[in-house]
């Protein structure tokens, strides 16, 4: 296989558990090029709050950057996935518990939706745009309409 041939067929939810491994990795090391790397130069990355976006590598370098800052580690356990594929394109939706991890030893688990696009290119599946959200819970619901 040549450099700019996509790897051999495989599952699309495969390819994204896979993918997610190896951001995951990167999040709990707090390395952010090995971060920058699990995404195309023109990635993209959107969290939960208005603003929480990144947009090609320089500023995903940045964001992740001030995320690694965090007290925490950031890393995440997948589970459910739904996942389509098309050549060399996979979109996926993924059910995650994100593990917070502090240094005095808590570990938080929250339960975390994440979304998104990879492409293959040189041999290795990129995200073109992951999403993170954590989902409304019907007391976190009853807490924004009662402020």
């Amino acid at each position: 296989m040549s450099a700019t041939e996509p790897p051999p067929p495989q599952g699309a939810d495969d390819l994204v558990t896979g993918a997610l491994a190896r951001l995951s990795v990167a999040f709990g090391a707090r390395d952010v090029e090995a971060a920058v790397a699990c995404f195309s130069p023109e990635g993209a990355v959107y969290g939960d709050d208005l603003g929480e976006h990144a947009h090609g590598s320089e500023e995903l370098r940045a964001f992740l950057a001030e995320l690694f800052e965090e007290t925490f580690t950031l890393s995440w356990e997948a589970g459910e996935t739904w996942s389509r594929r098309r050549g060399d394109v996979v979109w996926f939706v993924c059910d995650t518990e994100a593990v917070l991890d502090y240094p005095d030893g808590l570990v938080e688990r929250v339960r975390f939706q994440l979304s998104g696009i990879l492409s293959a290119a040189d041999g290795r599946w990129r995200f073109e745009l992951f999403h993170g959200t954590q989902p409304v819970s019907p007391q976190r619901e009853l807490l924004v309409r009662a402020g």
